[in-house]
């Protein structure tokens, strides 16, 4: 037989149990930014094994200051009705770039992965645990009883792809909906959910909520903020004003209502005391060696990428140090971004050289791809900023090797080193993972944390 009429036979003994429909309306404070549409369906396979499936699809926009970025992704997930087990994932995500590529597939209890962004990928695998769900299919899987019970399970975050433990409590409402709380990550994020259907969704106090179309609207949903990402995470500076901090070089913060210990001490941030962070600009004496994640090439810093090693080239000849390439490609990449925006979300550094487009973090993914494929060792860095207004905004900055010890380097500011009015809360890694922690320990700094800067030293 031809394959033609393989795939007919397939296709005709193929047989759907049901498909439902579901659309969420996505607020961000009260205010509308978008839509996402869930379908479901269950169906029988030529083979007999019945297979649940989930196609979402979202699209929403995030108003940042003037501008704002479109977010879209369009996710199928399948899994086993019975146990929901984990079959396979495709999707795509777009955040004003190229599109990542997500894919997974479980073979045998290793769920192997892979993600491409414009012609690099990144693959991996794990063996999955027991009772292992995706994390969109939890209240598949859960029912009132295990959830007002309380628990632990498995799950694979459909974005990241990675595996990891989530931890839930509910209770019963007098409607007979339950309201379940699930600590993802040290982040709780709340859910009502009626029998198998989730029918309302939020996290950090309403920072982004998803509703149910056919809910009525209350006073909890009706439009109330502001969507502008930028001003609802904001912290303020609860302590003494520093007139101009990008000449801080010295910088004592005191930091509350936060996970202290959570705040990496660094070549320029060191705690003395029980919730006292000193931030210095000066790390003369730090020696730590790169780690590989400081050198390699990955999808969004792609230093391999021939347009980026061409140009990195370009920029560091005839330099007689490497303090001064630093200061080549600083200075290069303040300039070549001339679109200052922020527009985008995974710009790859090869795309951010072409388009001269972005904001903090386009400067930094194409400062990191161009050191690296100069033999820097460069840090991709993620924390807060203060600015003249007293207002800390999260921010993304570089660490680089040069000469044998590091400075750090802000080249959205075209600063070297980099001023001390800041925090640093993670480092920046090479897989997808580590972009997942990267914006987890965002929403965790944000939880009720209080920054006040106790004192300060600037320039002579």
């Amino acid at each position: 037989m031809n394959k033609p009429f393989f795939l007919f036979l397939s296709i005709f003994f193929t047989f759907f149990v049901f498909a439902e429909t579901n659309v969420y309306k996505i607020s961000m404070m009260g205010a509308e930014i978008g839509k996402s549409t869930h379908t479901w369906e269950e169906k029988i396979n030529p083979d007999g094994s019945c297979e649940l499936t989930l196609h979402a699809v979202s699209e929403m926009s995030l108003v940042r200051g003037l501008d704002a970025m479109t977010i879209k992704t369009d996710t199928t997930l399948s899994a086993d009705c019975k146990t929901l087990e984990p079959k396979h994932i495709k999707g795509e995500i777009s955040e004003g770039g190229s599109k990542i590529l997500v894919e997974g597939v479980n073979r045998n209890g290793v769920f192997k992965t892979s993600m491409t962004k414009n012609g690099s990928r990144e693959t991996s695998k794990f063996p999955m645990p027991k009772n292992t769900s995706f994390f969109g299919m939890i209240f598949r899987k859960l029912n009132a009883e295990d959830l007002l019970k309380g628990g632990k399970t498995s799950i694979i975050s459909e974005e990241s792809l990675v595996e990891s433990e989530i931890s839930y409590s509910a209770q019963k409402n007098d409607d007979g909906t339950v309201t379940a709380t699930v600590i993802f990550q040290g982040i709780p994020i709340k859910y009502m959910v009626s029998g198998k259907k989730v029918l309302r969704s939020e996290i950090q106090n309403g920072l982004i909520v998803y509703t149910l179309d056919s809910m009525p609207e209350t006073k909890t949903t009706q439009t109330a903020g502001s969507p502008d990402i930028l001003q609802n995470t904001k912290l303020f500076n609860s302590g003494i004003s520093i007139r101009n901090p990008r000449k801080a070089r010295n910088t004592t913060f005191q930091i509350e209502n936060t996970d202290f210990s959570s705040i990496p001490e660094t070549c320029f941030q060191k705690k003395v005391g029980s919730n006292t962070l000193l931030v210095t600009s000066d790390a003369a004496n730090c020696t730590n060696i790169p780690v590989t994640e400081d050198t390699q090439a990955n999808i969004i810093e792609d230093s391999s990428n021939p347009e980026i090693v061409r140009a990195a080239q370009k920029i560091v000849l005839g330099a007689p140090n490497q303090l001064e390439m630093v200061k080549r490609i600083a200075k290069f990449v303040y300039k070549h971004i001339s679109n200052k925006n922020y527009n985008h979300g995974n710009m790859s550094a090869s795309e951010v050289l072409r388009t001269k487009s972005g904001d903090c973090t386009e400067h930094s993914a194409l400062f990191a791809a161009l050191g690296r494929a100069a033999d820097i060792p460069v840090k991709m860095v993620y924390g807060v900023v203060l600015n003249p207004n007293g207002e800390f905004f999260f921010h993304n900055w570089n660490e680089a090797f040069t000469d044998g010890k590091w400075i750090t380097i802000d080249s959205t500011f075209n600063i070297i080193p980099a001023d001390s009015s800041r925090i640093t809360l993670i480092y920046g890694g090479s897989d997808s993972k580590s972009r997942e922690q990267v914006s987890l320990s965002v929403l965790r700094f944000l939880s009720n944390t209080r920054i006040f800067v106790r004192g300060f030293s600037n320039d002579r």
